[in-house]
Protein backbone atom coordinates (compact mmCIF):
# COMPACT_ATOMS: atom_id res chain seq x y z
CA UNK A 1 0.00 0.00 0.00
CA UNK A 2 1.13 3.54 -0.72
CA UNK A 3 2.00 5.88 2.08
CA UNK A 4 -0.44 8.74 2.38
CA UNK A 5 2.12 11.12 0.84
CA UNK A 6 3.54 8.78 -1.79
CA UNK A 7 5.51 10.18 -4.70
CA UNK A 8 3.90 10.64 -8.08
CA UNK A 9 6.20 7.93 -9.46
CA UNK A 10 4.49 5.37 -7.29
CA UNK A 11 0.97 6.30 -8.33
CA UNK A 12 -0.62 8.94 -10.51
CA UNK A 13 -3.62 9.10 -8.21
CA UNK A 14 -3.78 11.69 -5.43
CA UNK A 15 -6.25 11.75 -2.61
CA UNK A 16 -8.35 14.77 -1.72
CA UNK A 17 -6.17 15.41 1.33
CA UNK A 18 -3.01 15.30 -0.80
CA UNK A 19 -4.38 17.73 -3.37
CA UNK A 20 -5.55 20.07 -0.61
CA UNK A 21 -2.07 19.98 0.93
CA UNK A 22 -0.44 20.54 -2.48
CA UNK A 23 -2.73 23.50 -3.28
CA UNK A 24 -2.14 25.07 0.14
CA UNK A 25 1.61 24.59 -0.22
CA UNK A 26 1.57 26.13 -3.71
CA UNK A 27 -0.46 29.08 -2.42
CA UNK A 28 2.03 29.66 0.41
CA UNK A 29 4.95 29.38 -2.00
CA UNK A 30 3.24 31.79 -4.43
CA UNK A 31 2.50 34.27 -1.63
CA UNK A 32 6.07 34.21 -0.35
CA UNK A 33 7.48 34.60 -3.89
CA UNK A 34 5.05 37.45 -4.52
CA UNK A 35 6.13 39.28 -1.37
CA UNK A 36 9.82 38.79 -2.29
CA UNK A 37 9.39 40.09 -5.85
CA UNK A 38 7.07 43.02 -5.20
CA UNK A 39 6.23 45.24 -2.31
CA UNK A 40 2.54 45.43 -3.20
CA UNK A 41 -0.43 43.68 -1.74
CA UNK A 42 -3.47 42.34 -3.51
CA UNK A 43 -6.89 43.90 -2.90
CA UNK A 44 -10.23 42.06 -2.96
CA UNK A 45 -10.63 42.83 -6.65
CA UNK A 46 -7.31 41.24 -7.60
CA UNK A 47 -5.50 44.53 -8.13
CA UNK A 48 -2.06 45.18 -6.69
CA UNK A 49 -1.46 48.20 -4.47
CA UNK A 50 1.25 49.49 -2.18
CA UNK A 51 -0.19 50.55 1.15
CA UNK A 52 0.41 54.22 1.93
CA UNK A 53 1.61 55.07 -1.56
CA UNK A 54 -0.39 57.02 -4.16
CA UNK A 55 -1.95 55.35 -7.17
CA UNK A 56 0.15 55.86 -10.35
CA UNK A 57 -0.77 58.88 -12.48
CA UNK A 58 -1.66 56.67 -15.47
CA UNK A 59 -4.35 54.90 -13.45
CA UNK A 60 -5.61 58.22 -12.06
CA UNK A 61 -5.94 59.56 -15.62
CA UNK A 62 -7.77 56.39 -16.69
CA UNK A 63 -10.24 56.78 -13.79
CA UNK A 64 -11.06 60.37 -14.79
CA UNK A 65 -11.26 59.43 -18.48
CA UNK A 66 -13.73 56.61 -17.80
CA UNK A 67 -15.81 58.88 -15.56
CA UNK A 68 -15.94 61.49 -18.37
CA UNK A 69 -17.32 58.77 -20.65
CA UNK A 70 -20.14 58.15 -18.17
CA UNK A 71 -18.83 54.97 -16.55
CA UNK A 72 -20.05 54.65 -12.96
CA UNK A 73 -17.44 54.64 -10.16
CA UNK A 74 -18.38 51.09 -9.10
CA UNK A 75 -17.83 49.88 -12.68
CA UNK A 76 -14.52 51.76 -12.91
CA UNK A 77 -13.52 50.07 -9.67
CA UNK A 78 -14.22 46.59 -11.01
CA UNK A 79 -12.72 47.24 -14.44
CA UNK A 80 -9.42 48.67 -13.14
CA UNK A 81 -9.34 46.47 -10.01
CA UNK A 82 -9.05 49.49 -7.74
CA UNK A 83 -11.08 49.84 -4.56
CA UNK A 84 -14.28 51.87 -4.80
CA UNK A 85 -13.05 54.19 -2.04
CA UNK A 86 -9.89 55.01 -3.98
CA UNK A 87 -11.86 55.69 -7.19
CA UNK A 88 -14.32 57.93 -5.32
CA UNK A 89 -11.52 59.82 -3.58
CA UNK A 90 -9.73 60.54 -6.87
CA UNK A 91 -12.94 61.63 -8.61
CA UNK A 92 -13.91 63.89 -5.68
CA UNK A 93 -10.47 65.47 -5.69
CA UNK A 94 -10.72 66.02 -9.44
CA UNK A 95 -14.15 67.68 -9.20
CA UNK A 96 -13.12 69.88 -6.25
CA UNK A 97 -9.69 71.04 -7.38
CA UNK A 98 -9.35 69.93 -11.01
CA UNK A 99 -6.21 67.93 -10.29
CA UNK A 100 -5.47 64.23 -10.30
CA UNK A 101 -2.15 64.66 -8.52
CA UNK A 102 -1.86 62.89 -5.17
CA UNK A 103 -1.62 64.85 -1.95
CA UNK A 104 1.57 65.20 0.03
CA UNK A 105 2.85 62.12 1.84
CA UNK A 106 4.00 62.45 5.41
CA UNK A 107 2.07 65.21 7.09
CA UNK A 108 1.45 68.82 6.39
CA UNK A 109 4.02 71.29 5.16
CA UNK A 110 4.49 74.42 7.23
CA UNK A 111 2.80 77.34 5.53
CA UNK A 112 4.35 80.73 5.89
CA UNK A 113 1.81 83.51 6.15
CA UNK A 114 2.71 86.44 3.95
CA UNK A 115 3.03 89.97 5.33
CA UNK A 116 -0.09 90.89 3.33
CA UNK A 117 -2.13 88.20 5.12
CA UNK A 118 -0.72 89.16 8.54
CA UNK A 119 -1.52 92.81 7.86
CA UNK A 120 -5.10 91.99 6.83
CA UNK A 121 -5.58 89.82 9.95
CA UNK A 122 -4.44 92.69 12.16
CA UNK A 123 -6.66 95.20 10.34
CA UNK A 124 -9.70 92.95 10.77
CA UNK A 125 -8.95 92.50 14.47
CA UNK A 126 -8.41 96.24 15.02
CA UNK A 127 -11.74 97.05 13.34
CA UNK A 128 -13.58 94.48 15.44
CA UNK A 129 -11.65 93.43 18.56
CA UNK A 130 -14.36 90.90 19.44
CA UNK A 131 -13.90 89.00 16.17
CA UNK A 132 -13.00 85.32 16.61
CA UNK A 133 -10.12 83.67 14.77
CA UNK A 134 -12.50 81.46 12.77
CA UNK A 135 -14.40 84.58 11.66
CA UNK A 136 -11.13 86.17 10.56
CA UNK A 137 -10.31 82.99 8.65
CA UNK A 138 -13.68 83.16 6.84
CA UNK A 139 -13.16 86.85 6.04
CA UNK A 140 -9.72 86.17 4.53
CA UNK A 141 -11.39 83.85 2.04
CA UNK A 142 -14.38 86.16 1.53
CA UNK A 143 -12.13 89.19 0.88
CA UNK A 144 -10.03 87.14 -1.61
CA UNK A 145 -6.88 87.58 0.46
CA UNK A 146 -6.53 83.77 0.60
CA UNK A 147 -8.26 80.81 -0.99
CA UNK A 148 -9.37 77.68 0.82
CA UNK A 149 -6.03 75.97 0.08
CA UNK A 150 -3.68 78.56 1.57
CA UNK A 151 -5.75 80.24 4.29
CA UNK A 152 -4.04 80.10 7.71
CA UNK A 153 -5.51 77.78 10.32
CA UNK A 154 -7.47 79.14 13.26
CA UNK A 155 -4.54 78.34 15.56
CA UNK A 156 -2.13 80.19 13.23
CA UNK A 157 -4.37 83.26 13.25
CA UNK A 158 -4.56 83.15 17.06
CA UNK A 159 -0.77 82.84 17.23
CA UNK A 160 -0.32 85.83 14.87
CA UNK A 161 -2.63 87.94 17.02
CA UNK A 162 -0.87 86.81 20.21
CA UNK A 163 2.75 87.18 19.12
CA UNK A 164 2.73 90.14 16.77
CA UNK A 165 2.34 93.69 18.01
CA UNK A 166 -1.17 95.10 17.62
CA UNK A 167 -1.72 97.29 14.57
CA UNK A 168 -2.19 100.53 16.55
CA UNK A 169 1.08 100.01 18.45
CA UNK A 170 2.95 99.34 15.22
CA UNK A 171 1.55 102.49 13.58
CA UNK A 172 2.45 104.64 16.59
CA UNK A 173 6.00 103.26 16.62
CA UNK A 174 6.28 103.92 12.89
CA UNK A 175 5.09 107.53 13.29
CA UNK A 176 7.47 108.25 16.21
CA UNK A 177 10.56 106.99 14.39
CA UNK A 178 12.67 109.82 12.95
CA UNK A 179 13.15 109.82 9.24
Amino acid sequence: MLSSWGSLGESSRTTAAQSLWINANQALTYRSRQSENSCGEMNQLGGVFVNGRPLPITLRMKIVELAHHGVRPCDISRQLRISHGCVSKILNRYTESGTIMPGAIGGSKPRVTTPKVVHHIRILKSRDPGMFAWEIRDRLIQDNICDKYNVPSVSSISRILRTRAPLATTMIQHIRQPM
